[in-house]
């Protein structure tokens, strides 16, 4: 994909283009979650910087940021959607952020963003890697990826990894990760496009289709000696699957919950507590903003892996802010091909 890296005009549209949120999400968000609007474009405010966006993400976790649940990120009805972006700075009133350059940070589903130096990450290099792939494999999802596998996984070669979801944004990090790192993996996936992605291209060991109703069993055959590492995005049926293959010792790193559509109230499941005595498993939930000290170092290492070709960075892009409302349905559906964008 081909990025403008500097506009010919710093402003390209006469008004902001804006997703707002307008009422709460009873589960997956639907189109009506939205509505989008046109207004003036935001001035630059002090101390802060004014930017265009390039590409802003499509997250798992925005569900629970649009519930009725209280999260630690809730959007509140009436807010522009909040979403992590690239974006170029227009104007600047910061003495760190100059105008010209590109910034990975919280701007929203909207065309322009006038934000303080909280929501600004860090800066980006377009000659490395196109705006998309920074808000992915070189972003928040390969840092997801970075610490979940590497820190709470805490590989030993040789042993045996599964991944569900293992397409997505975060999961081919992973795969990455873990061919570095000499484990045996296996992704769980939906549907033959993806199942051949993970062998072809991701180089997992194998794919399994997670939706296939003799999963626990292909899961047993597919790991003869256990399961020591299981990154799971999901949750519910699939981790049913997974944890009776579990060794002891073995590692949960709960990366995410995306098979459960509501937890009000909570669903009913298998009880967990025997295997994590008996096995003396560990189980790690993580937020990755819990981890910014050892970003720096996170990052360095995911973009040698980029830069020497053995990172998959696959993006799939859906132009205009038009497509926002819908996007969180299409990312649910499992109908993304790698890290889910809007381009404004």
């Amino acid at each position: 994909m081909t990025e403008i890296k500097h506009l010919d005009s710093p402003y390209r549209q006469a008004l902001n283009t804006e997703v707002r949120v307008i009422r709460r999400a009873d589960g997956i968000p639907a189109p009506d979650v939205f509505t989008v609007t046109r207004g003036p474009i935001p001035s630059c405010p002090d101390g802060g910087v004014l930017v265009r966006v390039v590409v802003a993400a499509v997250d798992p976790a925005m569900r629970g940021w649009l519930s009725g649940e209280s999260n630690y990120l809730t959007v509140p009805t009436g807010d522009v959607m909040r979403a992590e972006a690239i974006g170029e700075i227009l104007d600047s009133r910061h003495a760190d952020w100059h105008v010209g350059e590109f910034v990975y940070g919280v701007f929203g589903w909207q065309h322009y963003a006038a934000v303080g130096p909280a929501h600004l990450y860090w800066k980006i290099d377009l000659d490395v890697a196109p705006a998309p792939v920074w808000l992915g494999a070189l972003g928040f999802n390969g840092l997801t990826a970075w610490f979940g596998l590497l820190h709470y996984g805490r590989p030993r070669r040789g042993e045996t990894l599964v991944v569900s979801t293992a397409a997505g944004a975060v999961g081919s990090v992973v795969a990455g990760l873990a061919r570095e790192a000499g484990l045996r993996s296996i992704g769980l996936t939906q549907g033959a496009e993806k199942l051949n992605r993970c062998r072809a291209m991701l180089g997992y060991d194998a794919a399994l289709d997670y939706t296939a109703p003799d999963l626990r069993s292909a899961l047993a055959a597919a790991c003869p000696d256990g399961v020591d590492i299981f990154y799971d995005n999901t949750a519910g049926p699939i981790a049913d699957a997974v944890f009776p293959l579990l060794n002891r010792g073995a590692r949960v790193v709960q990366c995410g919950t995306v098979s459960v559509a509501n937890w009000l109230p909570a669903p009913l499941g298998p009880r967990r507590e025997r295997a994590m005595i008996v096995k003396r498993l560990s189980w790690h939930g993580f937020v990755i903003s819990d981890h910014r000290d050892s970003f720096p170092e996170a990052l360095a290492h995911l973009k040698r892996l980029f830069t020497t070709g053995s990172l998959d960075a696959q993006t799939e892009i859906l132009d205009g802010l038009d497509a926002a409302p819908g996007a969180l349905q299409y990312l649910y559906a499992g109908r993304n091909r790698g890290r889910l964008c809007i381009r404004p």
